[in-house]
């Protein structure tokens, strides 16, 4: 499909939204480039296309952008370590990252298209480090440098008013709970509660956020659990049970379960709570993370006795 409609397409939902070039474009690419690209004249890298439309909140997959076979083999080895990282096979996400880092070394990339990749690259090392062990001061040092990659001007603050990629709400989601980590509470919720205000306003579509909704509302419920508000924790934990029924997302559906549970049982909801407690633990079983599944038993026994 021609680079033009790409472009009409960016244009006509940026200004459906009453947003800048400067707003949509930052800290991705530069107003003139965006501008080229809307009016037809320049090709839009791969990244630089993915973080315009999430931004925008449009279905980054109606597209596909040209590109020759170092490329494309180059994004199937971004796909496969993305997919590493989220298995947490981190032997094999470090060789993948290093493999990529070369990649784009060697040029195989336009630079204007590096800096999501390099952004994304620098976040996988860090979550790797921090669950290796390093310290949480330095990784909330890294994390805030690696979302002023794309978020020069960052200061934790107006989540809601700005536009973000599916990455930045990862990077940000991370920086939220590394804070609770450290017993920063306070900055932790207002992080994740922004984020959670972010994409309920409908900037995204439902399948957009299919992956970072539910994450979100089942640290926050488990938080909201924690300092005692069982029952704003139990509204949280429906919303994203809800949320992965719905668009049927169930990576994070047993832990929501879990934080029901908990939740349930603290407000006096005994045998409901055993009922939801059995759900969460059979389907961690189902998908093999039996090491979850007894951890949930062991919240079980505690809050049986």
């Amino acid at each position: 499909m021609g680079y033009y409609i790409i472009g009409e397409l960016l244009r006509d939902a940026r200004e459906r939204q009453k947003y800048s070039q400067e707003e949509v474009c930052y800290g991705i690419c530069t107003p003139s480039t965006l501008s080229r690209i809307e009016n037809g004249q320049q090709a839009p890298g791969k990244k630089i296309l993915e973080g315009l439309m999430q931004r925008l909140g449009l279905k980054d997959w109606i597209f596909d952008v040209g590109i020759n076979p170092k490329e494309a083999e180059k994004y199937e080895l971004e796909q496969e370590l993305i997919r590493c990282f989220g298995r947490k096979e981190y032997e094999k996400t470090q060789k993948l990252a290093d493999d990529l880092e070369k990649m784009m070394n060697e040029g195989v990339s336009k630079e204007s298209n590096l800096l999501m990749e390099k952004q994304y690259l620098s976040f996988v090392r860090i979550m790797m480090r921090k669950d290796q062990g390093e310290k949480l001061e330095y990784v909330l040092e890294k994390l805030l440098e690696t979302i002023c990659m794309t978020i020069p001007d960052f200061d934790g603050m107006h989540i809601r008013t700005r536009l973000l990629t599916y990455q930045e709400i990862s990077i940000l989601n991370s920086i939220g709970c590394v804070h609770h980590a450290m017993g920063n509470l306070w900055e932790a919720l207002r992080i994740l509660f922004d984020l959670k205000e972010y994409i309920e306003k409908g900037n995204m579509n439902g399948q957009m956020i299919s992956e970072k909704y539910p994450m979100i509302l089942q640290n926050l419920s488990a938080w909201m659990e924690q300092e005692g508000y069982y029952s704003d924790a139990l509204e949280l934990c429906q919303k994203g049970i809800d949320f992965c029924i719905e668009y049927g997302k169930m990576h994070t559906f047993p832990m929501l379960l879990c934080n029901k549970a908990c939740a349930l049982a603290e407000l006096g909801q005994i045998e409901m709570s055993k009922k939801i407690f059995l759900q969460s633990i059979v389907l961690f079983e189902t998908v093999g993370q039996q090491e979850s599944a007894e951890q949930v038993k062991e919240y079980a026994r505690n809050y049986m006795i």
